[in-house]
């Protein structure tokens, strides 16, 4: 659902996990910015707690690339869950390439039901305020 209060930012408006034969899973997510403009993406991989997590991350970097026009490039470099003080905690490490830059970017979330979902919002949270960097430079 996306929150109008979101303003400049994009939010979801809707995450599908999928199970698949042959112990594969497919994400479906869909973004949208404020505008009501909207871009989904999907990824498969293995039906495991890791594969499902990777998956959601996957689907949620290809759509948001596809909201910025392919401005931004950007790749996984890993995805992990970490306990801390009672909670467990959705880790993020994305690379970006933008203008011929390349920089990491890390995101993290507490983990919340469904954990796929809670890892699809760290890609989110690591490119945020890249996101309003290219819209920013992008309508000026």
């Amino acid at each position: 659902m996306v929150q109008s209060e979101l303003r400049d930012r994009i939010g979801f408006k809707e995450f599908e996990l999928k199970k698949l034969p042959e112990n594969r899973c497919e994400v479906r997510v869909v973004l949208a910015w404020p505008d009501g403009s909207e871009f989904t993406a999907t990824a498969q991989d293995e039906n495991s707690e890791s594969g499902r997590l990777r998956c959601a991350v996957e689907a949620t970097v290809r759509t948001v690339e596809r909201s910025v026009g392919g401005e931004i490039a950007l790749r996984v470099q890993g995805v992990r869950t970490i306990e801390e003080s009672d909670a467990n905690i959705v880790v993020t490490l994305l690379s970006s390439q933008i203008l011929g830059e390349t920089q990491s970017l890390v995101g993290s979330c507490v983990m919340r039901e469904p954990p796929e979902r809670s890892a699809a919002l760290s890609v989110l949270k690591a490119t945020n305020r890249l996101l309003g960097n290219v819209m920013f430079t992008t309508k000026n």
